[in-house]
């Protein structure tokens, strides 16, 4: 199945591409149609142990990983923020003294509430390309063999 999958990489439509390491594949959205929010496929193909002759294909539809960087960087940094902030207007609340820093945890969850938002929006954007990667897996393993929710 791997040898069949290398044959359509090589003839993959122009705003497709993909190499393989291994029993890893790796597909691209590239050219004019490429926007932030393009996803990138990534899976594997290995052998079933159970059923000689058939192979096992798992794998991960998402963002790329710039994109995946980027969030964890807003939800961690956020969070931080948002902790010690609390942590202070706590401390000041607590010696009897007022601090708006308080507020700190309300707003970054509201922050964070706003990135994920922001993410299902790109999700959306980028919907019609993961239809494509999709049918590319579907073509490389075959219809009859495989369902992609």
């Amino acid at each position: 199945m791997l040898e069949r999958i290398k044959e359509l990489l090589a003839a993959t439509p122009p705003h497709i591409t993909g190499k393989t390491v291994g029993h890893h594949v790796i597909l691209d959205i590239v050219g004019e149609e490429v926007h932030y929010w393009s996803p990138q496929l990534n899976f594997r193909v290995e052998d079933d142990e159970d059923a000689p002759g058939r192979a096992i294909v798992a794998g991960l539809i998402g963002p790329r990983p710039a994109v995946w960087t980027l969030f964890m960087f807003v939800y961690f940094s956020i969070g931080v923020i948002g902790f010690f902030l609390t942590s202070y207007g706590i401390s000041r609340y607590m010696v009897e003294d007022s601090s708006l820093a308080i507020y700190g945890l309300p707003l970054a969850a509201i922050i964070m509430l706003t990135a994920y938002q922001a993410g299902r929006f790109g999700e959306r954007l980028g919907s019609d390309q993961v239809d494509m990667l999709k049918q590319f897996v579907r073509e490389a393993v075959g219809p009859d063999q495989i369902g992609i929710d």
